[in-house]
């Protein structure tokens, strides 16, 4: 289809109030009623246990249900020394009760589990195969072979990075690295388009770079957003085969990617001067940008999750690797974080990964917790 008319339509849409893009991961409800970790004051409670569920073992990543009543969790452990696994375990969030899907090698690539809209599925990558799990049982529904990519037959094939599924999840799209060999260097990523009725794969888009991101959906679900080691890409995903509309000119490394709900906006961060990350605005209808603001450090792992229903903030996660992690609420129109806002105290040691909730106000944490692994609920 014409990028121009493409343009045009991405200007007219607007999301549902109270609709939230979320980077990395999908969209989840809000917490179910019951005993939270609450906020006052900015300042996460650690008094109450109840919403602190053990993981079992070293968690690596995680989704969280639509109803936000279970997580599916990739977690490792040591079996002996030099012998491990990795498992992907459903984990009841309200009783704590787990029970594992699928047992690998730890040498196995075990992508982040990926939850469909009306949570009746779980998608998850393990090595170049896509597996997808009955939320409900548990049962292995399907494991399918991805599509081999271009490559010389002595390169080795990229690994599969994110798995995005659409709002009717009809159409599943997944990142790949490209290919890389010893003394070779790397070639290319691309995006592959799964089709879950058929179980096929009708088609990929090869882009610049060796680093794919996660595609992240515009508020229509026709657009989409993914970020390359040396791009920003705007993509027209409405049809079978995902194409490129354009290319965000001069961005560069792109990393996380949160449309504004509202429609006209589109956030982005990338790296502008070593070891620093910074976030800058783009106008989707021209796919240019203008230079924003530093998150800070690279090292302090900031993380862009999303934007508020009402699209005047933005959350940015920081601090993981420390005990000293924050949720920053930042004023997209000023550049400023504001500190009244400021989300800290979550009583973990450190966060492997975290995941905003669609009301905007409940994040999901997985990290270390005394010298075991949790999953905890904050509600702010």
């Amino acid at each position: 289809m014409n990028g121009l008319v493409r343009k045009a339509r991405w200007l007219g849409a607007v999301v549902a109030a109270g609709a939230l893009l979320v980077t990395g991961t999908e969209a989840v409800a809000a917490a179910p009623a019951g005993p939270a970790v609450t906020v006052r004051q900015g300042v996460a409670s650690d008094t109450v246990a109840s919403d602190t569920v053990a993981l079992g073992a070293k968690g690596e990543s995680f989704a969280v249900s639509p109803d936000a009543s279970r997580a599916f969790v990739v977690a490792s452990y040591d079996i002996d020394p030099g012998h491990g696994a990795r498992v992907v375990r459903s984990l009841d969030l309200r009783t704590g009760v787990s029970t594992d899907l699928l047992t690998v090698s730890s040498f196995d690539m075990v992508g982040r589990p990926t939850v469909s809209p009306d949570g009746s599925r779980v998608y998850v990558t393990v090595n170049w195969d896509l597996l997808t799990f009955d939320a409900v049982t548990g049962g292995l529904l399907a494991r399918i072979a991805t599509p081999d990519q271009p490559r010389p037959g002595a390169m080795t094939k990229g690994g599969l990075n994110e798995v995005t599924v659409s709002p009717d999840g009809t159409r599943l799209w997944l990142s790949q690295y490209g290919p890389y060999g010893v003394r070779m260097g790397s070639r290319a990523g691309r995006v592959l388009a799964y089709d879950p009725a058929t179980r096929t794969f009708p088609g990929s888009v090869t882009l610049t770079g060796f680093t794919v991101n996660q595609v992240v959906l515009g508020p229509d679900a026709t657009d989409a957003w993914v970020g390359t080691a040396d791009n920003l890409y705007h993509l027209d995903v409405e049809g079978a085969v995902p194409q490129v509309i354009d290319r965000v000119a001069g961005f560069g490394s792109a990393e996380a990617v949160v449309p504004a709900p509202d429609g006209r906006t589109v956030y982005a961060s990338g790296y502008r001067e070593w070891g620093t990350v910074s976030l800058d605005t783009l106008d989707p209808a021209t796919n240019t940008f203008r230079s924003g603001f530093s998150l800070g450090p690279f090292d302090n792992g900031p993380q862009l999750l999303g934007a508020s229903p009402d699209s005047r903030r933005l959350r940015v996660f920081t601090g993981a690797k420390t005990a000293q992690a924050a949720l920053l609420s930042y004023d997209p129109a000023t550049g400023a974080a504001v500190p009244g806002e400021t989300v800290t105290g979550f009583g973990l040691d450190s966060v492997v990964q975290v995941q905003l909730g669609a009301d905007g106000h409940t994040l999901y944490l997985a990290g270390l917790q005394g010298g075991g692994s949790v999953l905890r609920t904050v509600r702010f």
